[in-house]
Parts: structure tokens; sequence; C-alpha cells
């Protein structure tokens, strides 16, 4: 069979099928469909992705009321307060790190009995504000609050010990290591819970 007769075959199918235009268009359309298909399925990924994107921030997000916003910050403000001056304040009577004392010993006894007298109102302060609002606060936060009372009573007590004449230890004057970094782990503690406090603040969303 010659070029001419297959090529007059192959015009015959054409035009017995409704010429090449038809089949153009067929295939066009075949070709349209799954390039289409396929950008569908494309940005419907896109939208999923987008979607559970927006789902995982709105989770994040808890809505309450402009009031009830205004009064947990009040609480939070007060207790940040009262807890970092006892922080504070303990960490001054039992510091870590380089400190200058007075040379003379009565004077250095005085200001570290007035260090005392002070760290142990703040830690009765802090205790109040916590009673006063454990109530109305996330218990894990709660939880906190009451560690960080814990050590601060720890280190108190390893301040009184030293006074006590029922202790042989001839070293007892003198603070332990384990008092110093009991103090560092305080801090530690404090600025953890700080960072809690603050993003638990910012996920707050407030409804006007």
């Amino acid at each position: 069979m010659d070029w001419a007769k297959i090529a007059e075959i192959a015009l015959a199918c054409i035009v017995s099928v409704g010429g090449i235009g038809t089949i153009i268009v067929a295939i066009v359309k075949w070709c349209s469909d799954i390039i289409a298909d396929r950008l569908s399925k494309k940005y419907q990924l896109q939208l999923d992705k987008e979607m559970e994107k927006y789902k995982t921030e709105l989770s994040k997000k808890e809505y309450v009321s402009k009031t009830r916003f205004d009064a947990e910050f009040s609480i939070y403000r007060e207790l940040t307060s009262a807890f970092s001056k006892m922080v504070t304040d303990i960490s001054i009577m039992i510091p870590t790190g380089y400190v200058e004392v007075p040379a003379d010993k009565e004077t250095r006894d005085e200001l570290d009995k007035q260090h005392y007298i002070t760290a142990n109102q703040s830690v009765v302060t802090a205790q109040n504000v916590l009673y006063a609002n454990e109530t109305f606060i996330n218990e894990d936060f709660c939880y906190s609050y009451q560690e960080l009372l814990k050590l601060a009573r720890v280190q108190l007590l390893a301040y009184t010990r030293r006074f006590n004449v029922y202790n042989l230890d001839p070293n007892k004057k003198d603070f332990s290591m384990d008092d110093y970094k009991r103090t560092d782990e305080l801090n530690q503690k404090w600025r953890e819970h700080t960072d809690k406090i603050r993003n638990y603040l910012a996920s707050l969303d407030v409804i006007s």
C-alpha cells in the first residue's frame, strides 16, 4: 500500500467522524480538562493549607470580654508586683555572684538582719496576694506561684538556721552552696513564669 492510499484512508476516517475540526476541538477539550483538574487540585491543596494554618492560629486565641481581660490583667499585675519584689529581696538576702559587704562584722550582721526582715515581709505579702486571687487564676499558674513561694520560704529558713543553737555545724554562720544555687533557681523559675504569663495575656483576644 502506497502513502497516497494511506492518506486517502486517514482522510476518510476524519471525514467519517465529523472532520479535522471536531478532532482538534476534542483534543483541546481533553487537554483543558486535565489542566483544569490539576490546577483545581493545586489550588485546593493551597486552600487546605491556608485553612489549616488559620485554624491553628485561631486555636491559639481565647476570646474574652473586655471586662474579663481588664480583671485578669489587674490580677496578674498585682501578683507580678508582689512576687517580683519577693524574688528581688530574697536575692539580696542570699545573693549569687559578687556583692560588697561592710567590713565591720556588727554592721554586716545588722544589714543581714534587715535583709531578712525585708525578705520575710515580701514573702508574706506575695503569699497574701496569691491567696486572695488564686480562685480567679489558671490552676497551672497558681501552682507555679506556689512553687516560687516554697523556694522563698526555704531561703528564709536558710537564714534563720544559722542562729539555731542546736545547729552544731562550725560553718553554720555561712550560707551553703545549695543556698546560693537555690537563689539562682528561684530567679530562673521566676523568669520562666513571667514568660508564661506574658504569652497567656498575648493569646487573649478582647471582644469589644
